[in-house]
């Protein structure tokens, strides 16, 4: 809050923990999709960041090693170095990168941090079917989901 001023503001209930329970956190310019970040926090308390999130924009300035909004899945998967595997899409956690096959994205990031990237795409119409779906089957590129949401989760220490 002291770094960015007026570009972070404190959202009561951005971080939803199991069972929906809320605790607040912090944006960083909230008025600037391309450049917003979420922060949530281990609880209420504010004092150890959990997680950062990219999401609601269509693109940002941000990218985690490499992977930025609107990434296709061709780009995480050359990133990644060899293909991976994608939660069913439009199910509740659908899209999310569920194993990401021993690639360089499955390594921790500097400091012990995952990554966790969602795909998604505005239209049912098309969406290859599946309960675990590959970065290269040939259906999923055809359908051509981007990158929706990346989240940064930190250690546990």
């Amino acid at each position: 809050m002291q770094r960015y001023g007026q570009d972070a503001v404190i959202d009561e209930q951005l971080y939803t923990g199991v069972e929906d329970i809320t605790y607040p956190g912090v944006v960083l310019s909230p008025k600037s999709p391309d450049w917003r970040i979420e922060i949530g926090f281990t609880d209420e308390t504010m004092q150890r960041v959990s997680r950062l999130t990219l999401i609601d924009a269509k693109t940002s300035h941000w990218n985690v090693a490499g992977v930025t909004l609107g990434s296709t899945l061709a780009e995480v998967q050359k990133i990644n170095g060899r293909p991976f595997l994608i939660r069913e899409f439009f199910t509740d956690g659908g899209g999310f990168v569920v194993d990401w096959k021993g690639g360089a994205l499955d390594r921790p990031l500097p400091g012990g941090c995952r990554i966790a990237v969602r795909f998604g795409k505005g239209s049912e119409m098309g969406a290859p079917a599946g309960d675990r779906i590959s970065s290269g089957d040939a259906k999923a590129r055809e359908w051509a989901p981007v990158v929706e949401q990346v989240v940064v989760h930190f250690p546990e220490r």
